[in-house]
């Protein structure tokens, strides 16, 4: 009976040290992702290209920095938008990747985003720093694209030789790349891993239905916490721990992917309107839970 008592401990002992790994690991790989996301933002932003057709304005510059958008659309595979909009917000440069297929959107198709929160978050912001939108939806012609695509949103201001800021660089990430590796995590165990915003709103949750309730006007309940008051309650108020409760055994731990150079928000669910306030890097966190 001691035995088979000290088998159970360990067995036990075994499987929190396996989810303790799930959520640093967790952590690593959102703060990586960021990093290399925010590497390749930069890069565009000081794109000679760029630079050149900002110093001359020769429209047929243009042309050339499509195709070196186009090209860095097809390598990395992550972003559903690279785009470039000037000071007023006009799409000036913009390729799509279209589910694998990647393109260059005509002229007769760009649209002024001066209205958007993240342009107008972005604009604000000075040489270097990052804007990082929440993690929400994208959102075409007014309404919430179909079928829903996950969207990280980073944005850097665009300065010329002279020291002017002439607009911005933005790269629409798409985040079911970031779910995946975050999946892969928990291959071959029996937990599974969930994503929740500052809120408490489910950014990957149990069911699809629930996720990014801030979105709509109809879900603003849909939270972690409506579900698990008492669970949320003890992740809401720690940083990182493990601790068993009626509905199971739950480890957690708080991601801060932001650096002091980036700034974020709290978005909008509607297209038009701005974001309610802006938020510094120790503001824009979730927490990762393991289940």
């Amino acid at each position: 009976m001691v035995h088979y008592y000290t088998q159970v401990r360990s067995e036990r002992t075994i499987i929190e040290s396996r989810e303790n790994n799930v959520v640093t690991l967790a952590d690593k790989v959102i703060s990586s992702e960021f990093d290399a996301i925010v590497s390749d933002l930069m890069i565009l932003a000081e794109n000679k290209q760029l630079q050149a057709f900002l110093e001359t304005g020769r429209v047929a510059l243009l042309g050339d920095l499509a195709e070196e958008f186009l090209l860095y659309s097809e390598k990395k595979k992550l972003y559903d938008q690279i785009r470039f909009l000037d000071e007023t917000g006009m799409e000036i440069v913009r390729v799509n990747f279209n589910y694998g297929d990647p393109g260059i959107i005509p002229e007769n198709m760009l649209r002024n985003k001066g209205k958007r929160y993240y342009f107008k978050d972005t604009i604000q912001l000075e040489k270097e720093e990052v804007f990082v939108s929440p993690f929400d939806l994208n959102i075409e012609r007014g309404e919430i694209e179909q079928p829903l695509k996950p969207i990280i949103r980073f944005g850097t201001p665009v300065f010329d030789i002279t020291g002017r800021k002439r607009g911005i660089v933005i790269l629409n990430y798409l985040g079911v790349k970031l779910i995946d590796e975050l999946e892969k995590l928990t291959a071959g165990t029996s937990g599974q891993i969930l994503l929740l915003n500052t809120d408490g709103f489910w950014l990957k949750g149990q069911r699809p239905e629930d996720e990014r309730g801030f979105m709509y006007d109809d879900k603003s309940n849909r939270r972690f916490g409506n579900d698990l008051p008492g669970v949320w309650e003890k992740i809401s108020k720690a940083d990182l721990g493990q601790f068993r409760s009626a509905e199971g055994k739950f480890t957690f731990a708080t991601i801060y992917p932001l650096t002091e150079a980036q700034k974020s928000s709290t978005s909008s669910g509607r297209a038009f309107e701005p974001s309610a306030k802006r938020i510094s890097d120790k503001d824009y966190y979730w927490k990762i839970v393991s289940h």
